[in-house]
């Protein structure tokens, strides 16, 4: 997968996905079509008759808006001669002809004062053409299609992207193109993983990504993300864009077309790989890590089963155990983003109907515990809102608090269109029962589009960047100044 491929990839999962349509329509705009993943080359998901079908992207017309001369066609402004065409205004001896004023010799001599032509000589002021030579300004074509990132300059880490103040980029490390979302270990040796995955059919295997900063793609699969009845030549996977790891266990995740979107939590158990199992997680979108439990948010988990909501793996339990821990609001049209902080804020989201964006609330640990020990779900919009400013799509813990991908997917090829990294820090108040959120604080700026960021992840306290530009696709650290 070629990385402009990969990284279409990677923000087409990133897209709200799973997005409840009336019944029995599949779509009722192309908006409800991002989560049937990435298109062919060339071609998009449009609505057509409340279903979802491939359609062509048009192309720019090369030359249109500046057609090659039309602005300043060859000569059309100063045509050769015209404004002074020789001898015109000043015929060389018209004013003073040798001999006519004063005779030839007497008090002029002929010529002396004026002598025909001397001061001015025909052409000398304005030769013909020099003042705008034909096509000189705007030579025909040289404006059409030049394409600005072939002249920026580039930071070898992180291409045109800015760091915001307090940020600096530590190590960085080139990413192969067949990657996906990565994963990373706790500290302190990071071990990496990632899914590797060429179609929809698969295979989707969970791969070895190395220790940081030595990224090395593993040559064996560790494991079939795909459960074995979801696996064969008709099979159509629509990975989720998470890759979590606790240490033990790497989870991964994915999703099939129909009613309620049925998928599982793929769990690969490094220190007993027989032991790797799937679990039923229709609609799972993203997760995240809490002491002894996975946070899914999704429309269910194993046999609990209660619609969009945030529900929980027990994973200190053998076998493990699943409940349903966060109700969403009404307004819930997707699944949303879920990232986890150092201090145990766990940011939970959903895709709002009402903004038809992204949002996400602050939830204190103390709410988190609490509901995984008595199985009484907490309200997540009782929470704390983050004051994002737009849409994201893309979440990650960093440090005590939470980084977001802003932008938005824009017409008319509803393409992501990023603008920053930002970071939200959480203060846990009330022995845990509460949390106050700050503002936003920029970590990195879109200059231009030059340099895209395809993912964001934990590695320890500090931000992992997946960074993508025309010097290809790598991984950097971005570290909090002390």
């Amino acid at each position: 997968m070629s990385s402009g491929r990969r990284l279409a990839w990677v923000l087409t999962t990133f897209a709200v996905a799973l997005t409840g349509v009336g019944c029995g329509e599949e779509c009722v705009d192309d908006f409800d079509c991002r989560d049937k993943g990435t298109p062919p080359e060339g071609q998009r998901y449009a609505c057509v008759e409340q279903r979802c079908e491939l359609t062509s992207i048009p192309e720019a017309d090369a030359g249109t808006p500046v057609d090659a001369g039309t602005p300043v066609d060859a000569g059309t402004s100063n045509d050769a001669g015209t404004s002074n065409d020789a001898g015109t205004q000043t015929d060389a001896g018209t004013s003073t002809d040798a001999g006519t004023s004063n005779d030839a010799g007497t008090q002029t001599d002929a010529g002396t004062s004026t002598d025909a032509g001397t001061n001015t000589d025909a052409g000398t002021e304005t030769d013909a053409g020099t003042n705008t030579d034909a096509g000189t300004e705007t030579d025909a074509g040289t404006d059409a299609g030049t394409d600005p990132c072939s002249n920026a300059t580039y930071d070898p880490k992180l291409g045109t992207l800015q760091l915001g103040a307090g940020f600096v980029a530590g190590e960085s490390a080139a990413l192969p193109d067949t990657v996906g979302p990565v994963g990373v270990t706790p500290g302190p040796t990071y071990s990496l993983y990632t899914v590797v995955s060429q179609s929809y059919v698969g295979p989707h295997a969970l791969h070895s990504l190395g220790t940081w900063p030595q990224v090395s793609l593993g040559a064996t699969p560790l494991f079939d993300v795909a459960a074995p009845d979801d696996r064969g030549p008709s099979a159509m996977n629509f990975l989720s864009p998470f890759v979590e790891a606790d240490g033990q266990y790497v989870f991964t995740g994915y999703t099939k077309g129909g009613e309620g979107f049925p998928g599982s939590v793929s769990i690969y158990d490094s220190a007993n790989p027989d032991a790797s199992t799937y679990v039923s997680a229709p609609s799972n979108f993203s997760v995240g890590i809490v002491p002894g439990a996975l946070l899914v948010n999704g429309g269910g988990l194993d046999t609990v089963s209660a619609g969009l909501a945030i529900y929980a793996l027990k994973t200190d339990t053998a076998p493990f155990t699943a409940l349903k821990v966060g109700t969403l609001p009404p307004e819930t049209g997707g699944s949303g983003f879920t990232a986890v902080s150092t201090n145990g804020v766990a940011m939970l989201g959903y895709y709002s109907t009402t903004t038809r964006s992204n949002l996400g609330h602050a939830v204190a640990p103390a709410k988190v515990s609490q509901a995984l020990r008595t199985e009484t779900p907490f309200v997540v919009a009782d929470a704390p809102l983050l004051d994002v400013g737009s849409n994201f799509v893309a979440a990650a813990g960093q440090g005590p608090g939470v980084a977001v991908l802003r932008g938005d997917y824009l017409p008319p090829t509803y393409d992501f269109v990023g603008t920053d990294v930002s970071r939200f820090a959480f203060t846990v108040t009330n022995e845990g029962e509460g949390v106050t959120v700050s503002e936003r604080q920029p970590v990195l700026t879109y200059v231009d589009q030059c340099t895209s960021v395809t993912l964001i992840t934990s590695l320890g306290t500090d931000l992992l960047v997946g960074v993508d530009d025309k010097n290809g696709t790598r991984l950097v650290r971005v570290q909090q100044v002390q």
